[in-house]
């Protein structure tokens, strides 16, 4: 006869943070097609139901694991550019930026290395393009920029799009991945676009 599992006792914010927590070392150890979803459940400590009744797919649960990634890198760069004029938060958010994506084992293989992800993630990218780039330009006007705020978000809209692609398509020499030339290229290019 088998043991019955105790019930969980954690509120619901608890195993959704469980969830995610598990759900993010899962994809970043395996990648999307890989991933298992009762090793899911297992590391998150929640039962099969549990799991699916929050997430009832892989994809539903990989878009909730890039949405906790997205806000939780939102808050890493508005912190890292706290005290700083509109283009020296440029250049820093662009140097923190690229750092999270090659150190972070999840923003690694989900910006760079896992194209399944890429695909899931594909139908949201307008949106995050868009999301991304007004919190960007608030961060920016809260730094002191001056420009109107159309051309704010035009210039805004512009890095991020070049950031995506400078990530997804990295160049081939090593050298150009170092900090200083990230920061050199951030502070030669993308900041003088901000005033």
């Amino acid at each position: 006869m088998s043991e019955r599992k105790a019930r969980s006792t954690a509120t619901v914010e608890d195993q959704e943070s469980a969830i995610l927590a598990a759900a993010a070392t899962e994809f970043a150890a395996v990648g999307a097609r890989r991933a298992n979803m009762d090793e899911v459940a297992a590391a998150a400590g929640v039962s099969r139901s549990t799991l699916y009744r929050r997430f009832p797919n892989k994809d539903s649960l990989l878009l909730a694991v890039a949405a906790d990634a997205y806000e939780k890198g939102m808050v890493r760069l508005e912190e890292s550019v706290v005290g700083l004029g509109p283009r020296e938060a440029v250049v820093e958010a662009f140097a923190t930026g690229a750092e999270m994506v090659s150190t972070d084992p999840l923003l690694s293989r989900m910006v760079l290395e896992d194209y399944e992800v890429r695909n899931v993630t594909s139908s949201v990218n307008t949106l995050f393009i868009e999301m991304v780039t007004d919190r960007v330009a608030d961060t920016l006007r809260t730094a002191g920029a001056t420009m109107p705020e159309d051309r704010l978000h035009q210039a805004v809209e512009l890095h991020v799009r070049l950031v995506m692609s400078y990530l997804e398509n990295p160049a081939s020499e090593p050298e150009r991945h170092s900090p200083e030339y990230v920061r050199d290229m951030a502070a030669t290019f993308l900041a003088p676009m901000i005033y």
